[in-house]
């Protein structure tokens, strides 16, 4: 009788050691679910923390960050505002930036550096680059835009649509496509911008 009682309690105790290290590995399992689907979101939430700005080729583009400086060329008077917006990636960064000329509310230069797959499939910084003064020598190019400036917010508006070719990279570039970009659709408001004319004012105080 005794016998079987400690027969009965060593099964007991063994099943219920059984029982605790499942749920141990049930916990463990459950726990690594838990954080593997919060890393997805936080990674979920990284990816759109962007600022839609236009469409590149048809895709959209969004901003990390942008900002502003409005200068004075000190020969021609002529005031400029250049916007820069900045995507920030896993690896890297891209970026599009747009020269207005303030006075003549016009857009005057872009330059677009974007990642693209070269012709082992690995991305690459490609450089695009167009001045207005010189779309004669691109039949391809074009752009037009428009810029506003808020003084008292000191923010600044504007838009732009523009087509540009790579003529830095041409020949890594592993599809054809990415040779020309046509950016459209492409409007911004808010943006604050620092205007060196008030530096000056500071320096003849």
């Amino acid at each position: 009788m005794q016998k079987l009682l400690l027969i009965t309690v060593l099964l007991t105790f063994f099943m219920s050691c059984g029982e605790s290290d499942k749920k141990a590995q049930d916990t463990a399992k459950g726990a690594s679910e838990i954080t593997t689907q919060s890393e997805e979101k936080t990674t979920a939430k990284s990816a759109d923390n962007t600022t839609l700005l236009c469409k590149i080729n048809g895709e959209d583009w969004g901003y990390t960050t942008a900002d502003g400086l409005v200068s004075r060329n000190s020969s021609t008077n002529v005031r400029t505002a250049t916007i820069t917006f900045v995507k920030k990636l896993a690896k890297g960064s891209e970026s599009v930036q747009l020269e207005y000329d303030v006075d003549k509310n016009t857009l005057t230069r872009v330059l677009a550096e974007l990642k693209r797959p070269d012709k082992e499939g690995n991305l690459f910084t490609n450089f695009y680059n167009q001045s207005a003064n010189q779309l004669d020598r691109n039949p391809e190019a074009s752009m037009s835009g428009t810029v506003s400036l808020d003084e008292d917010e000191r923010v600044t508006a504007g838009t732009a649509v523009f087509t540009v070719q790579n003529d830095f990279e041409k020949d890594r570039l592993g599809n054809a496509s990415d040779l020309l970009i046509t950016i459209s659709d492409l409007n911004f408001s808010g943006v604050p911008y620092s205007d060196t004319d008030d530096l000056k004012k500071m320096f003849n105080k």
